[in-house]
């Protein structure tokens, strides 16, 4: 059907209309929809205290520079860290001393702590073994 004049309207339709019930509130959240805010639910938050020993850690840590800083000193260039390394080693036995104690009170971190022991007395006994063999030299030149 085609308007008979350029300027003549088409003639009005009419729309019948339905009166719009309210949705029935159901017992059963239903999910929500994309971009609408959710409620909040109550949650309870467990956070797990963990368990560790600093000092047996620090020890373990401080004996590990300390072997590796001697090691590091026999490099022709590298001479400078003897310099260090004793500092490292003695910290490693304190601190190692103090992280078995504490490990074997609470169980926890003693192999550590006996590792930063081990570590540090190796690089200290790498001082002392020079002196020890120097002077049994000398003791059994004096002979």
């Amino acid at each position: 059907m085609q308007p008979q004049g350029p300027n003549v309207q088409p003639p009005s339709v009419s729309i019948q209309s339905a009166p719009v019930q309210q949705p029935v509130m159901q017992t059963q959240p239903q999910p929500m929809m994309y971009g609408q805010p959710q409620p909040i639910m109550a949650q309870n938050i467990m956070i797990p205290q963990s368990n560790s020993n600093g000092a047996a850690t620090t020890g373990l840590v401080m004996g590990i520079l300390a072997i590796s800083t001697f090691a590091l000193g026999f490099i022709p260039f590298l001479c400078f860290f003897f310099l260090f390394s004793w500092l490292f080693a003695l910290l490693a036995v304190i601190f190692g001393h103090i992280g078995a104690s504490q490990g074997s009170k609470t169980g926890v971190g003693g192999g550590q702590g006996v590792a930063g022991l081990i570590l540090g007395y190796l690089t200290l006994l790498g001082y002392l073994l020079p002196f020890i063999f120097l002077g049994s030299l000398g003791a059994g030149a004096s002979l």
